[in-house]
């Protein structure tokens, strides 16, 4: 599968906006990697504008940890301004990463790392710019894994129905292991759909799937 950048739709809105540059990338120190020979892909996102969310160094850390793996890849996503918002909406242009500009529906998984409770609802706006369905309960085995982690997290509750995974505690240990799981599954030919993935997510210290729970 590949996941072509969505740049060349997103260039021409970029003059329109205020702040074009936080939609740019190419950060000294930013880490694309090739897609293809990737076994596991994770969009790692804040929920927030580009300014608040890349000084985090929890998703840095995540970032560094799964880059540094030869067997997955990850790409930093960000909330949009409504300015951009809704000219993505008019020209259909996707949610996207700042990494390489790939559309976040052909991700694997996608990490969100909720600092505050604020970032509840810019989840939803992303994953709907993506064409994701919002509800867990609704996607499908093509969709990806959206697993939430951070402080506001914690409880997972208020989210429950809009996560496949909530990761209690610290990231850097359990996101290995996620990696691990998905990278098993895949190999396997993607054995139960995704009921199967999340049961063996289920399994991992740390991970609560909120669908298996009243």
């Amino acid at each position: 599968m590949t996941a072509p950048s969505v740049f060349a739709d997103l260039e021409p809105l970029l003059p329109r906006v205020a702040k074009p540059v936080q939609y740019v990338g190419g950060e000294l120190n930013a880490q694309p990697k090739p897609w293809e020979p990737a076994a596991v892909r994770w969009a790692l996102m804040y929920p927030d504008a580009y300014e608040v969310g890349l000084p985090n160094q929890g998703v840095m850390i995540l970032y560094e940890l799964l880059n540094e793996r030869p067997d997955a890849l990850a790409e930093r996503c960000y909330a949009v301004w409504p300015d951009l918002e809704a000219l993505m909406r008019e020209h259909g242009v996707p949610a996207f990463t700042v990494d390489s500009h790939r559309p976040l529906g052909a991700f694997d998984l996608i990490g969100v790392s909720f600092s505050t409770e604020l970032g509840y609802t810019n989840l939803l706006t992303a994953l709907d710019l993506a064409g994701i369905p919002l509800h867990a309960a609704d996607r499908g085995v093509d969709h990806p894994v959206v697993v939430a982690g951070g402080h506001a997290a914690f409880n997972p509750e208020p989210i429950a129905d809009f996560v496949d995974v909530a990761a209690i505690g610290d990231g850097e240990e359990v996101v290995g292991e996620i990696t691990d799981v998905v990278k098993a599954w895949k190999a396997e030919g993607r054995p139960g759909g995704r009921r199967e993935l999340l049961l063996r997510l289920a399994a991992v210290d740390g991970c609560y799937v909120p669908s298996f729970y009243a």
